[in-house]
């Protein structure tokens, strides 16, 4: 028997999930659901919005380097959230973030965008695109990460870690 694949089918197929799910996509999902869920956004960022706040490390030589602009800040009840959302699993991000987690780098520049609010624990972590590839590699580097946030092809959120929702 001969099936015909649509071509979005054969992508699901071929990439495991939606070609076309841009950082920008999960990053509104991300944002409409934590909303929903009572989260105060403090700032979020685009892929080449220059909408974000910046992150300057404490010892920084130059305006840019080692410059990090967070895609989404959110806070409630006193614990804050910081994303850095991708189309795909980078391992690069995984690495940021865990020397974010780990090393008071940034400290400064967490207190200036951070200042007025009351919070007691910034946790750290993903969000992507849902598919068999993205899970595997992102939950391989979970420990890297306090939560990782999953869009899903119906458009709904899964998390893994922290129960953010």
């Amino acid at each position: 028997m001969l099936t015909l694949l649509t071509q979005s089918s054969l992508m699901t197929v071929l990439y495991g999930g939606r070609l076309n799910m841009k950082e920008e996509d999960v990053t509104k999902a991300i944002i409409k659901k934590l909303v929903s869920a009572g989260w105060e956004i403090i700032c979020y960022d685009f892929p080449q919005s220059g909408t974000g706040r910046v992150l300057h490390p404490n010892d920084r030589d130059s305006k840019t380097l080692g410059a990090i602009i967070p895609d989404i800040v959110a806070i409630k009840a006193g614990i804050v959230l910081d994303f850095e959302n991708k189309d795909r699993f980078v391992l690069s991000d995984f690495e940021k973030i865990d020397n974010l987690r780990n090393s008071e780098d940034y400290s400064k520049s967490w207190e200036l965008l951070l200042s007025g609010c009351q919070y007691s624990q910034i946790f750290y972590g993903v969000g992507m695109p849902m598919s068999d590839a993205n899970y595997s590699k992102a939950e391989e580097n979970r420990d890297m990460v306090d939560f990782i946030v999953y869009l899903n092809e119906d458009g709904s959120l899964s998390t893994t870690g922290l129960d953010i929702f």
